[in-house]
């Protein structure tokens, strides 16, 4: 059966027509498929920059703790310190006070830091605490024994303890500098343990 002229051109119509809307179908999937990869990237990059300003957050707090942290554990050995050689000499009221100072200080930042700083870091820096409390327990002793060559003894070996705790004190801070991107790696002479066999004890 042959096709008029006119059912040809009907045909065609059809099939331009049908190719037209078949057409803009697959044009407007291929666009909102364009727009969902455009979505998509957006929110990969949105919780990329959200976990980086986290990340960052989360380090300024740890820097914040941890630069209070050193200090005032550097300044109560320092005060403890001081504190042993004036009384070698005498009297030491000033020097008495300094310590009460610092050791109230270092007991609050302490606490703080034990809600924010990493279990490494408070392990670590428990021990250093751990001999802080030793030399002040002994201090406290002798500044209310008379002067004798027992009491000079018993001073020389606080000042031997408080002396002892810089080099740990010093791993302490390696961690904490790791820990807060101030460096990529620990020292290579980083060994906490080695660090602590060198405290020196105190008799009784």
């Amino acid at each position: 059966m042959e096709m008029s002229g006119a059912t040809i051109s009907v045909i065609v119509a059809i099939v331009g027509v049908g190719g037209t809307l078949a057409s803009a179908v697959i044009t407007q999937v291929f666009a909102q498929r364009a727009e969902l990869r455009r979505l998509e990237q957006e929110e990969r990059v949105r919780v990329t920059e959200q976990q980086a300003s986290e990340d960052q957050r989360r380090i300024d707090q740890l820097r914040s703790c941890y630069v209070l942290l050193n200090a005032h554990d550097r300044h109560y050995r320092d005060a403890m310190l001081a504190y042993a050689y004036a009384l070698k000499s005498g009297p030491a009221d000033a020097e008495a006070a300094e310590v009460s100072s610092a050791r109230r200080t270092q007991r609050d930042t302490r606490a703080e830091a034990q809600l924010v700083a990493s279990d490494a870091v408070l392990e670590l820096e428990s021990k250093v605490n751990a001999q802080l409390t030793v030399a002040y327990r002994h201090l406290m002793e002798l500044a209310g024994m008379p002067d004798s060559p027992a009491r000079q003894a018993k001073l020389a070996q606080v000042i031997g303890l408080l002396d002892s705790l810089t080099p740990q004190q010093g791993h302490v801070r390696a961690l904490m500098r790791l820990e807060v991107r101030a460096t990529q790696e620990l020292p290579n002479w980083y060994n906490p343990d080695l660090g602590l066999a060198t405290h020196q004890q105190i008799s009784s």
